[in-house]
């Protein structure tokens, strides 16, 4: 069983050709957070046919942030989240098609715990990923003489 999924990531604009080496290409698509506003300076990336959703070489990048969505490899793995500030990364399984943590609940009711942590740390790092956007921003504005 080969294990390809399409991998989807948002990524600085500077951060491009770092993309480009691991295989994604630039997508035209309008980068949103996930209460529908525009995420500035951040591009999609997309690579539609990843072995392993590149985690191994996500999970190397240091001083890179990113937020990657994955699809499912049917019997192989589910959708899931990983993303990065630049210094910690998390990953959580996701709801199919979507970019929201999943969070199992048992038979009894009972939210399991390893998955709201695994969520907690998604968000935690998630929103630290989009602030270090926008510092990766005034960076490159700053190194070419612009204001920010």
């Amino acid at each position: 069983m080969v294990d390809r999924c399409t991998s989807t990531a948002i990524c600085s604009k500077a951060d491009q050709n770092t993309f480009e080496t691991l295989g994604y290409r630039l997508d035209p698509s309008q980068v949103l957070n996930i209460d529908g506003e525009e995420i500035s300076n951040a591009i999609v990336m997309i690579d539609e046919q990843t072995a392993g959703g590149h985690y191994d070489e996500l999970t190397a990048l240091k001083n890179l942030p990113f937020i990657v969505s994955n699809s499912a490899c049917p019997g192989v793995f589910g959708d899931h989240l990983l993303t990065s500030d630049g210094t910690e990364w998390a990953y959580t399984e996701a709801l199919a098609e979507s970019n929201y943590p999943a969070v199992r609940v048992n038979p009894g009711g009972e939210v399991l715990s390893t998955d709201l942590a695994a969520a907690r740390s998604y968000w935690g790092v998630h929103a630290r990923a989009l602030k270090a956007f926008e510092e990766r921003a005034r960076g490159s504005l700053n190194a070419r003489g612009d204001k920010p």
